[in-house]
């Protein structure tokens, strides 16, 4: 199977015209005609995944971020993006990145958070371009729980020290999830009746303006919101070998969040 056939299944499966205008998808760095046997998937192309998957003789890097963003004046190794580059290209590794398109489909990044939590999904909170598409999914939790109640479960069930909680609400039940930021949702989790979010992250300037709304806020982490996806990544990836008839091994690389917590 070559590094086309994967692009062309991803379009398929987590079709690229539903990323954000401002995002940069699919195939970063690579040749579409490189035979692929072994894939690792990981959400950063941190230098740690490259390492890992040069060192694991990898042909192709599936993330969720995208290591481009903005266009490149000049590829030299006194620019972090550029030398992280120059290290793919020279051991022959590709680069495929799903970003907010992954974000967007039923069974991505925020699906899987939100199953990650125990709660079944219910539907989409910011409608997409395509039927049961778009940013955030929400469902119910089988009783009403305390704030202090909803906070331990968050913290207990996506394994994180600590989070950060804004808004007034005593009882929830109607959840809402985003991986990764998530502040433009509030204001239709609001008019939907959702009585608690939890996402990735949160800027100071919209904290500040919706920290009295009646709606439990709970920051959990950009990477702690997301990791969850990855599993499903190498299971479909898994499964598309099989449907091939092709050998091949999938590898998962899971790191830890570039921040670092003190108590």
């Amino acid at each position: 199977m070559k590094v086309k056939d994967i692009v062309a299944y991803f379009e398929q499966k987590v079709p690229f015209g539903l990323a954000a205008p401002w995002d940069n998808i699919g195939l970063q760095c690579g040749d579409e005609e490189v035979e692929v046997k072994r894939i690792v998937v990981a959400l950063d192309p941190s230098e740690a995944a490259i390492n890992f998957a040069i060192k694991q003789k990898a042909q192709l890097l599936v993330t969720h971020h995208p290591l481009i963003f903005s266009p490149l004046k000049k590829v030299t190794s006194s620019d972090p993006v550029a030398s992280l580059l120059m290290k793919m290209i020279k051991h022959d590794l590709n680069l495929l990145a799903l970003h907010t398109n992954l974000d967007s489909i039923k069974e991505g990044v925020s699906a899987a958070l939100l199953n990650q939590l125990g709660i079944k999904g219910e539907g989409v909170i910011q409608l997409g371009k395509l039927p049961e598409t778009g940013f955030g999914y929400w469902g119910k939790l089988d009783r009403a729980l305390s704030r202090d109640e909803f906070v331990r479960l968050v913290k207990e069930r996506l394994h994180v020290p600590l989070v950060r909680v804004l808004g007034e609400r005593d009882k929830v039940q109607r959840i809402g999830v985003c991986g990764g930021s998530g502040a433009d949702l509030i204001p239709l989790c609001l008019k939907r009746g959702i009585e608690a979010l939890v996402l990735g992250e949160i800027k100071y300037h919209p904290a500040r303006l919706f920290e009295n709304v009646p709606l439990l806020i709970i920051e959990v982490g950009h990477y702690e919101s997301e990791k969850f996806i990855l599993p499903r990544l190498k299971g479909w990836l898994e499964i598309l070998f099989q449907q091939r008839g092709k050998k091949g091994e999938v590898l998962l690389f899971e790191e830890t969040s570039p921040y670092k917590y003190y108590f």
